[in-house]
């Protein structure tokens, strides 16, 4: 029965793929020759609408795998056309509930003792609905609890679901476009089995709980962990504002405090604590009345690699000192480019589109709703091919990384939230100041003064260390001047030789001090003043002699 069930499920999806793809085939065939631009514009900006509410309507009634697929689809903004994901924006929040009756069955799996036994004012109503697990309240011990409660049956239909994506993912990445289906269907899997096991939701809340513990501007529920299994968790109630509840307006102005403390949570997880909340959407941010940001629902959470985590580091330095070069060293050490793509080309990609980068941060007033006319994805094409770049040779190199599926999940919501809270400004404006005090100082600043810092150092000491070779052979003799003038005159020339290296290593090193201050580091930052310091007391000692022996 259930082998039918997965097959019957399996089948709408294969359908609805195909019927898509078949008749926008046709009409791209057949119907787009004989349409104005305009009219071949309106009649593919209807047809992808009824499709994407044809997809919500069979994401709704299958449920479980695929609301959260379809989630995960109705924020590929840069992928698929916009028509088509706007119309899946309620799989976001408007899941419809399953009935009590079957989170009461799920409960009895695993206590003995009913519900209604053990919590006082129990809702059966549900507080919230999500794709493979439901939320309701009730009290414990005079304190305000949240029930979550997996769907009966949602492991193995998962099994089933996944193996359909995958063979989805196969076909589109063979025949159509390459995505690194492979990659995609892995990461897929491992993300929606750990969801499946709350148990792993547990860990990871007591462990955010833990690394956060000296943060005061974040909060994170307490468990309650005599009622925490495989398929149910529960904690305290946190209760609060959600993002919908603010009006952007509000502000008038000003920088959002709930976003400066949202950017600075994910620097903190990625860069300091090695693994992130990995689905941030508005329903799992809470603001509470304290003004501390509370994150609830830790079923997706992503562990980083120390070696991820510093080419993650050497990738946005690079990017803020617009270096090209170490940028596409990173991108292929973490693995996200192959070998189709050459390293010039790569370079000239990474060139091009910081600098558009740059011009649509520069230009854009509001940053909700980006459409084509800001995006101009014509002049990205014309660019490839004027650097005789295939776009198909552009995809099938470029691969995913372990974990980037997340990081992708998790920058695509964030972007969201930021544009609806804030549209006045980009997410890169409430990222400068954390980055700048998590990533580029505290405990990783060692190793990054000793990577970066000593690589700039040298390069910077370049000449003075060519003034240090002229002076070491000078006072080896090895340099002989035959000087017919004076000898306070041949004294002076020296002086004046002497003023001028002072000059130079002063200059330099005052230059590298305001370097790192600008990037808060404090340290190389003051041994580059002090050095800057002695230079030009040296030059000002020079200068001293010098004028007395006119």
């Amino acid at each position: 029965m259930t082998q039918r069930k997965n097959k019957a499920r399996s089948r709408t999806i294969y359908s609805f793929v195909i019927k898509t793809w078949l008749h926008y085939y046709l009409k791209s065939k057949l119907q787009k020759p004989f349409l104005s631009s305009e009219k071949w514009e309106a009649n593919k900006k209807s047809f992808l609408q009824n499709r994407g509410n044809k997809a919500k309507e069979i994401f709704f009634s299958l449920g479980g795998v695929y609301i959260k697929i379809g989630q995960f689809v109705s924020n590929l903004f840069h992928i698929l056309p916009e028509e088509f994901l706007w119309e899946l924006q309620d799989l976001q929040d408007k899941v419809p509930p399953r009935d009590f009756s079957e989170i009461e069955a799920r409960w009895a799996a695993n206590f003995s003792t009913p519900m209604s036994a053990l919590f006082t004012d129990l809702n059966s109503n549900a507080h919230a609905s999500a794709s493979t697990a439901q939320v309701h309240t009730g009290y414990y011990n005079g304190r305000k609890v949240a029930i979550k409660v997996l769907y009966y049956g949602i492991e193995e239909e998962a099994r089933g679901d996944l193996k359909t994506i995958k063979r989805i993912l196969w076909i589109v990445d063979r025949f159509f476009i390459k995505i690194s289906g492979k990659e995609v269907a892995s990461q897929l899997e491992e993300m929606i089995r750990k969801e499946l096991d709350l148990r792993n939701e547990l860990h990871y809340l007591k462990k955010t709980r833990q690394s956060f513990q000296n943060e005061k501007d974040f909060y994170f529920p307490e468990p309650i962990v005599e009622f925490c299994t495989k398929s149910i968790l529960v904690t305290e109630f946190v209760e609060g504002k959600k993002i919908y509840d603010f009006q952007p307006e509000e502000l008038a102005g000003r920088k959002n405090p709930y976003l400066e403390k949202l950017i600075r949570a994910y620097m903190l997880m990625i860069f300091e604590f090695r693994f992130f909340h990995a689905d941030p959407h508005p329903g799992n941010l809470i603001f509470m009345e304290t003004g501390q940001l509370c994150f609830i629902d830790f079923g997706a959470v992503q562990e980083i690699g120390e070696e991820e985590s510093r080419l993650l580091e050497k990738l946005l330095i690079a990017a803020m000192r617009k270096d090209y070069h170490a940028m596409a060293e990173s991108l292929m050490e973490l693995g996200a480019v192959g070998e189709n793509l050459k390293k010039d080309e790569l370079c000239q990609i990474l060139k091009y589109s910081l600098s558009k980068l740059n011009r649509i941060l520069s230009s854009t007033k509001n940053f909700r709703n980006l459409g084509f006319d800001t995006l101009k994805p014509g002049e990205d094409l014309k660019f490839l091919k004027e650097i005789q770049v295939s776009l198909k040779r552009l995809f099938s190199s470029l691969k995913l990384p372990p974990n980037f599926l997340s990081l992708h999940r998790v920058l695509a919501l964030l972007l969201g939230n930021f544009s609806y809270l804030d549209p006045a400004r980009s997410l890169f404006e409430y990222a400068e100041k954390p980055f700048s005090m998590v990533v580029l100082k505290g405990g990783s600043l060692r190793k990054r003064w000793r990577e970066e810092g000593e690589e700039i150092i040298a390069s910077t000491l370049a000449l003075p260390r060519e003034l240090n070779d002229f002076l070491y052979k000078l006072n080896r003799g090895e340099f002989k001047f035959e000087w017919k003038e004076e000898e306070s005159l041949s004294v002076r020339r020296f002086l004046l030789k002497e003023q001028l290296t002072f000059g130079t290593l002063g200059s330099l090193f005052f230059y590298f001090g305001i370097y790192y201050a600008e990037k808060s580091w404090k340290e190389p930052s003051l041994l580059f003043y002090i050095l800057a310091g002695l230079s030009f007391w040296a030059l000002a000692r020079s200068a001293w002699s010098y004028q007395n022996r006119k």
